[in-house]
């Protein structure tokens, strides 16, 4: 009986440092290719409209996502059921600056509003606009980041440079939130998913074209 009770111990204890164990453990610092950073590197997205599907907490939510170019260089990002009704409308203006301009109520809460600041901050590179760019490297993929606080914001591209895979935001000892893109990339992405690892939250969003003045 000890030698099982000693055994149990023995995989609990290596369960529970493994799961504590970096997710970017794997990670090699390297140089900054500084071409590769400049063509990879995720500075905007073109104004372009996205049939959004979001799942939270075992809701679902679905509508259109306009992103749009203003003219004093800041972005739009508004989200809106298919009927019209405007769920949030938010601004971004690099480095940095963060606008509220209308959420509905049941939205309206501090920890979801920042939750898809940041994720959209990253979807939009806004990260990346702030200066000291590092990079790290695996046997398959360089990541390029910066860090921020106690975050870094990642750009993922394989390792000969020739697509962008994905974008990251975490912890030194976890992944937070990825994007991964598919299709076409960058300014004109076609197919962009967001998940959360320390929440279940997940955001899909699929480009298309739609002809209107709204654009």
């Amino acid at each position: 009986m000890n030698r099982f009770l000693i055994r149990y111990l023995l995989l609990s204890t290596v369960a529970l440092l493994l799961s504590c164990t970096s997710a970017y453990r794997s990670l090699k610092p390297a140089s900054v290719d500084i071409a590769c950073a400049n063509k990879m590197i995720p500075s905007s997205i073109a104004t372009s409209w996205y049939q959004a599907s979001i799942d939270v907490a075992k809701k679902h939510l679905s509508g259109l996502v306009l992103i749009k170019n203003m003219p004093d260089s800041s972005q739009r990002v508004v989200f809106t059921s298919e009927a019209g009704v405007t769920f949030f409308d938010f601004g971004f203006k690099r480095p940095g600056k963060f606008m509220v301009h209308s959420i509905i109520k049941k939205l309206n809460r501090r920890p979801v509003i920042k939750t898809l600041q940041k994720d959209f901050e990253l979807m939009l590179g806004v990260p990346f606009a702030r200066g000291g760019l590092q990079s790290w490297k695996t046997q398959e993929e360089t990541f390029f980041g910066v860090i921020q606080e106690k975050e870094t914001a990642y750009f993922i591209t394989d390792k000969d440079c020739s697509s962008l895979r994905r974008l990251e935001m975490g912890t030194r000892q976890k992944r937070k939130v990825s994007i991964e893109i598919k299709g076409a990339g960058y300014p004109s992405a076609d197919t962009l998913n967001i998940t959360h690892y320390t929440f279940p939250l997940k955001i899909r969003l699929t480009r298309f074209q739609k002809n209107d003045s709204s654009q």
